[in-house]
């Protein structure tokens, strides 16, 4: 029987397109748009790949547990924007096996459908989770293969003459980028949904720091460079396993020392996407403190990156305002309040902490007119960048990140 695909899409989007270049190139694929109608293909015959818009996963998801009863091992091939969020934690657990990048050229998308359909079965492509056994070697690999690739779509675009050329290479270098971004995300999202008190984490730290660069005045790429620093800085901690990070007390032995290490463990996984703007430095300080205190190398003042002094106080705030295994989340004026303290103490940059104010004030204001349904709200946190209200580290150990030396590394906030 010839290879059929089902292409689902249920907003009129991409569907078509692809359906079409599907056809063109041979192959047998129908398109469905409603869940009746793809259903009673699947039951009519089993397909060989099945594509779908990630954004609608959801949507589709009884569909998707219906494939997977009746057509065991079908590949789910995901369809994702290029501006779409970078964790797709959720689209992998529903079933989907592999990821095509759009917009692409039809040469793309045909080749990569047909990677999909010899790839063989979901079971044997996604593991239900990542598995503890050495995920940095595994990391280190698929980065260094990625730095190669960029490093020759580069290569090539500089010696290529033609504008068509120079710009399907410059597509195909955007499109790598955005993988190997989507495979860090994925990770990190399958990580943190694991437990240990660090769920939603990096998706909170990177909203932060594209929200405080905005604030700054920086351009679109660097605010990107900065949002995808914060989202992937603490990748490093793949090499601490989950029980020591779940601990409720201060770690020590080799756990103590990884912590301590995360810092570098990431800045070498992420550093070929130093070449898509991700700057690296800024991860590899971002646990530095102004005074010395901070680490792996108590770097202190002007030895800090800029970069890396804004990634330290949206780590600090987005650690402190989420629960931990040794204490219960801070509320946001008491999480201020402790980055007012280390300003003040010397060790964050007081400018970036009354920024991190306004950054969060704001963005109480639109969650209050959000759900009121009225404009803007006047009233937001208690006090201004300099009040002094709010909860400080007496009642609430502050987050490891903040603290530096003052208390050594705990399990990460």
């Amino acid at each position: 029987m010839s290879a059929h695909v089902l292409v689902l899409d249920a907003d009129d989007g991409i569907g078509s397109w692809m359906r079409d270049a599907l056809l063109d190139a041979g192959l047998l694929c129908e398109l469905a748009r409603e869940t009746g109608a793809a259903g009673r293909s699947i039951d009519a015959q089993r397909p060989s790949l099945v594509v779908i818009p990630v954004d609608q996963v959801q949507r589709w998801a009884a569909l998707l547990s219906h494939l997977g009863q009746v057509a065991t091992g079908t590949p789910v091939l995901g369809a994702v924007s290029r501006d779409a969020p970078i964790d797709f934690t959720a689209a992998l657990a529903l079933g989907v096996t592999d990821l095509v990048t759009y917009p692409c050229s039809t040469e793309d998308l045909v080749v990569r459908v047909a990677s999909s359909m010899r790839g063989g079965s979901r079971n044997d492509r996604v593991p239900e989770r990542v598995e503890p056994a050495s995920p940095l070697a595994a990391l280190r690999s698929v980065t260094e293969a990625a730095e190669q690739a960029l490093l020759h779509t580069e290569t090539a675009a500089a010696r290529v003459s033609r504008p068509e050329e120079r710009e399907h290479l410059r597509s195909a270098r955007a499109a790598l980028a955005h993988s190997l971004q989507v495979i860090l995300g994925t990770m990190i999202g399958n990580t943190e949904a694991s437990g240990h008190g660090r769920e939603g984490h990096s998706q909170l730290a990177a909203s932060l720091g594209r929200d405080l660069t905005t604030a700054l005045g920086w351009p679109a790429t660097r605010v990107r460079g900065i949002e995808l620093a914060a989202m992937f800085g603490d990748i490093g901690l793949l090499a601490v396993s989950g029980a020591a990070l779940g601990v409720d007390g201060p770690l020590a032995g080799q756990a103590f020392e990884a912590v301590r290490a995360h810092p570098e463990t990431s800045s070498e996984i992420l550093e070929p996407l130093s070449r898509v703007g991700v700057p690296v430095a800024a991860v590899r300080a971002h646990h530095e403190r102004l005074d010395g205190s901070g680490y792996p190398r108590g770097l202190r003042g002007r030895q800090i990156a800029f970069g890396a002094q804004v990634l330290a106080v949206v780590d600090c705030y987005a650690a402190m305002v989420r629960p931990r295994p040794h204490r219960p989340a801070l509320a946001p004026e008491e999480a201020l309040a402790v980055l007012r303290e280390d300003a003040a103490a010397g060790r964050l940059s007081p400018r970036l902490v009354d920024l991190m104010h306004e950054v969060v004030a704001g963005r109480a204001r639109t969650a209050a007119s959000r759900a009121n349904g009225k404009g803007t709200v006047r009233h937001g946190l208690p006090g201004g960048p300099h009040s002094r209200r709010g909860v400080g580290a007496a009642a609430h150990p502050a987050p490891e990140g903040a603290r530096g030396r003052r208390h050594g590394p705990g399990p990460l906030g």
